[in-house]
């Protein structure tokens, strides 16, 4: 045998002593039987089914205090201020009499109107008998034709003074009653803009003083047009419903403790017009004040329960992938229990959950846990998790939560 034979087969025979096996030992061990590949481990997950919760939408608003009603007392006639009748500040009654300007003056043009009436009366009564003398004489051409038209026409130019005799009777009487100003509402009186003795001309741009009615007081709200426009497809929704009558319920906040007000109001009206400043419309709400909190111009907060009650799809945030270019995904369990990722398109949040608007459906199962190092198709180890919304949620029943946009 060559040498160089002889020298392979030692160094062969020490190397599978060092080793302890032999050499097809390592490649029989190593491959797997029948040469198929080794199946890839399952992730483990856990997951929610999707379903609808009942959930009440509001919408929370900034809005700005009114007075129900507004009254900025101003004299209707000329005169000087004899007396003020009221104390600045307190609660004055629809009718009740604020001022008294100086009535010497209406009061002789009242007299002066009484007494033309007497006298287109008495001229009344003269032109009346004529009248009637004049009819009888002019059968047998007594008195001619004219001379009985003449008492004719007379008469009707007597009946025609007194109405007019009576109606600068009634002004001068309106006038008079004009000195004594009177509150034409019911509420609270402000300070008083003039004192005993002030000259005060009939219309005068400046108020005498301010009467507000503030039990209750309208709370302007302003909303986005987008906003309004999702309103009115509630009210629209729930008229075809059949609940015309429903009404919505507004909700206050003041400062910024974040504690409703006692009083809940109730949804008046909308505008029908969109702010060009803002490109907001105002929603007008009714709130009872019996304590007289709120006060005109005073800014709150609101929230406006929108209409009836709305079944939304939830997900919890921490489920959501927000993707470099800002869409949002989740992770989903497919029919065959492997992973496939899915966009959605989310709305309001609430508690840590996301309203769906697109792209999950009732009874999808998403991934909440062990998602980190997914892939697509990957197959998956599950655990069913139960879908909870608050504290009071339950697995059999749709659970009712409120939803902050």
């Amino acid at each position: 045998m060559p040498t160089t034979k002889i020298l392979h087969l030692v160094c062969l025979t020490a190397a599978m002593a060092a080793t302890g096996c032999s050499p097809t030992s390592g490649s029989d061990s190593d491959a797997p039987q029948g040469g198929a590949a080794a199946a890839p481990a399952k992730a483990d997950v856990a997951f929610i089914e999707i379903r609808p919760i009942v959930i009440k939408q509001t919408n929370p608003l900034p809005g700005r205090v009114l007075a129900f009603e507004e009254a900025e007392i101003r004299p209707q006639v000329n005169g000087i201020v004899l007396k003020r009748l009221f104390d600045e500040g307190s609660y004055v009654e629809e009718g009740q009499q604020l001022y008294q300007i100086d009535p010497a003056v209406y009061q002789a043009e009242l007299e002066l109107a009484e007494a033309e009436l007497e006298n287109a009366d008495a001229r009344l009564r003269n032109a009346n008998l004529r009248y009637e003398r004049f009819k009888q004489l002019v059968g047998n051409n007594t008195v001619s034709q004219q001379q009985f038209d003449d008492a004719e026409a007379e008469l009707n130019q007597s009946r025609a003074a007194i109405s007019l005799a009576g109606a600068k009777v009634r002004r001068a009487q309106i006038n008079l009653d004009y000195t004594e100003v009177r509150s034409p509402i019911s509420g609270y009186i402000g300070p008083s803009a003039v004192t005993r003795g002030a000259l005060l001309t009939a219309l005068q741009p400046l108020p005498l003083a301010t009467v507000r009615q503030l039990d209750p007081v309208y709370v302007d709200l302003s909303q986005t047009a987008t906003e309004a426009r999702r309103l009115q497809e509630r009210l629209l929704r729930a008229r075809a419903d059949g609940e015309v009558e429903k009404t919505y319920e507004v909700t206050l906040y003041l400062g910024n403790s974040g504690q409703p007000y006692s009083q809940v109001g109730t949804l008046d009206a909308t505008d029908l017009a969109v702010d060009p400043r803002t490109g907001a419309i105002r929603l007008r709400s009714v709130v009872p004040n019996p304590d007289r909190i709120l006060l005109p111009g005073l800014f709150v907060r609101a929230s406006v329960e929108a209409v009836g009650e709305t079944r939304e799809l939830l997900v919890p945030q921490s489920s959501v992938l927000i993707e470099p270019d800002g869409s949002k995904a989740v992770w989903t369990v497919s029919s065959d229990n492997t992973a496939t990722k899915r966009a959605i398109e989310t709305g309001a949040s609430y508690q840590g959950h996301w309203v769906v608007n697109q792209g999950l459906e009732t009874g999808d199962r998403v991934i909440v846990e062990g998602r980190m190092n997914l892939q697509e198709g990957a197959s998956l180890e599950l655990e069913a998790l139960k879908m909870k919304i608050g504290a009071s949620a339950s697995e059999s029943a749709p659970e009712s939560s409120t939803v902050t946009k």
